[in-house]
């Protein structure tokens, strides 16, 4: 029933009795009046109701888009810092290979100048020998029978001078050395070199002037 309608309805008059006809309208256009106050806040407020619908939907949207989002961030950043990760125990990986495999070159090379250095002294050790061998022969071939006493002197003077040699190769140390190019001494493995009779000779006339 709208105002419109109250406003509309006719009574039928009674013959006797009845209510007064001006109470009767009076009471039906207040009706209709309040009626469509309260339909017009009925409107209103359903107006204002859908308005906070609205708004409670668009913060519930809002609320899953933020959710969603902050889920989004943290799964983002669980995967960067994976990522991360995983790229620097790479890099931790590779640097310690690389720390392997130049500490195995090293030691490699260490071995290697040990060898060389071994090598060397034995290579040394023996030429000595020679030497010593070679000058026992000479003094015998230069004195003879007649320098009898002269030659214990001259002996003694070529045992000092190998020894000193000899302490001198001594006190190199065993630990690995530097590179050290030998090969003019040495060549590939070098023969030992022969010293000659003349050549000693030469030696010893050079010392005595």
């Amino acid at each position: 029933m709208t105002p419109q309608d109250i406003r509309e309805k006719i009574f039928e008059k009674a013959v006797f009795g009845g209510y007064d006809m001006g109470s009767v309208d009076d009471f039906m256009e207040e009706m209709a009046s309040e009626l469509e106050a309260a339909q017009r806040e009925s409107a209103t407020l359903k107006a204002k109701m859908k308005v906070l619908v609205d708004k409670i939907e668009e913060y519930r949207a809002s609320e899953d888009a933020m959710r969603m989002t902050l889920l989004s961030a943290q799964k983002l950043s669980s995967q960067i810092e994976a990522e991360a990760r995983a790229r620097a125990d790479k890099v931790v990986a590779e640097a310690q290979a690389a720390a392997a495999r130049s500490l195995d070159g090293l030691k490699s090379e260490t071995r290697r100048e040990e060898a060389r250095l071994k090598e060397a002294k034995e290579s040394l050790a023996r030429f000595l020998e020679d030497a010593r061998t070679l000058c026992q022969r000479q003094l015998d071939f230069l004195n003879g029978n007649t320098a009898a006493q002269a030659a214990p002197a001259s002996e003694e003077a070529v045992d000092a001078a190998v020894k000193s040699i000899e302490a001198s190769v001594a006190r190199i140390p065993d630990e690995p050395a530097p590179q050290i190019d030998i090969s003019p001494v040495m060549g590939e493995r070098a023969p030992r070199q022969t010293i000659t009779p003349d050549d000693m000779t030469r030696l010893f006339n050079m010392g005595g002037n």
